[in-house]
């Protein structure tokens, strides 16, 4: 396990659901220094309940808790990160040589040249990006295991592993995260390609359907997995996206402008060679996506198990291998259909707990095979 006594005190800005987790999963797993909260008043009165904070301050008394601090995590959305570093590097002679701090925004460009621009040279800032999350709000929905298996970028201007971010890469693994390091342009690319664009396709794709004009609302009640599948994440509200189109703006037209000219390219030439062509190097690149993460990389080894619909059989499964010493990484439902069978998907850390179970499961009379 990784050293607990990484910091002495860190301040948490904004204790909401991500920063909440993060003081929870410290707790959890045995953090000992204090951490402090700034938030609302009713944020850091339940956070207070749940014992995540020693103590809390107000958003005006930033300057205090600083002060204080040898580690601070801004954990709110990238506009307000933007004005803290801002307040932060107003107050930067009172802070502590050596402070460490860090956020949890989603793009990381505009807040790296924000550090850049108003932090004293005392102090370390590495942008961070935990790749977890949940549909509810507010640190009543706070989760020691948020970070569980989740990757956790961090970005220092230059994306070199320094001192500084290997002793803030160690402590943040307390969470349960698995780190990453990348230049701040290099997330914001890849994040622009593999979640800002799909987000931006889901919407248009289910608006699409406005131009079927009467059907639309046949194709509505039609829709079936295929489509749902696809446009799960258009349900998300804009709120959670506005921030982050506005601060990589550049980096998702430039994905636009390419993914449009890839069909308009197909439009021109539809030819059932080729496109048999795309079809095979999209399903070969599908599936060597890791099942594995909450978030960019990083393999586990997947078993597909089949299961009856009937109750208690995850807890079966699940039982028989903790009875063997085996550590489930991640486990998912993957198809079951009603008073038929399905598969469940279970994840490990390496390929040889992966076999192990392989075979415990099969002598349990299991019918399960390997995800190479």
């Amino acid at each position: 396990m990784p050293e607990t006594n990484n910091y002495q005190t860190i301040t948490i800005v904004g204790v909401g659901l991500i920063g909440g987790s993060f003081a929870m999963a410290l707790r959890k797993r045995g953090f000992e220094g204090r951490i402090l909260g700034i938030s609302s008043p009713e944020a850091l009165e339940e956070a207070g309940r749940k014992e995540l904070i020693d103590e809390g301050f107000a958003y005006e008394d930033l300057p205090k808790a600083a002060a204080r601090s040898d580690l601070i995590i801004l954990a709110t959305p990238i506009s307000r990160i933007i004005e803290l570093i801002g307040d932060l590097g107003a107050i930067g002679d009172s802070l502590a040589p050596g402070t460490i701090i860090s956020d949890v925004g989603s793009t990381k460009h505009e807040i790296m040249e924000a550090a850049a621009r108003s932090l004293p040279e005392t102090v370390h800032f590495i942008g961070g990006h935990p790749l977890a999350g949940s549909e509810e709000r507010g640190v009543g929905a706070a989760d020691p295991l948020l970070f569980e298996n989740a990757i956790y970028v961090l970005t220092p201007p230059d994306g070199n592993v320094s001192g500084e971010v290997e002793r803030l890469g160690k402590f943040i693994s307390l969470t349960g995260a698995r780190m990453m390091v990348l230049t701040p342009q290099k997330h914001d690319l890849i994040a622009a390609a593999i979640s800002h664009l799909p987000q931006l396709l889901a919407v248009e794709l289910v608006n699409s359907l406005d131009d079927l004009g009467e059907d639309s609302e046949k194709a509505v009640h039609l829709a079936a997995g295929g489509f749902r599948d696809m446009t799960r994440i258009a349900s998300s509200p804009f709120s959670i996206w506005e921030d982050i189109l506005t601060s990589n703006t550049g980096e998702v037209r430039n994905l636009l402008e390419n993914f449009i000219r890839r069909l308009s390219e197909r439009m021109e030439d539809f030819n059932i060679d080729a496109l048999e062509e795309s079809f095979e190097k999209a399903r070969r690149t599908r599936s060597a996506l890791p099942g594995d993460t909450k978030g960019f990389l990083t393999r586990l080894w997947d078993l597909r198990v089949v299961v009856e619909d009937r109750p208690g059989m995850i807890a079966d499964i699940s039982g028989h291998l903790y009875s063997k010493g085996l550590n489930i990484k991640d486990m998912s439902v993957v198809k079951v259909r009603e008073g038929e069978t399905g598969s469940v998907r279970i994840a490990f850390g390496t390929r040889e707990q992966a076999l192990q179970a392989l075979d415990e499961l099969e002598k349990a009379g299991y019918q399960a095979r390997l995800r190479e």
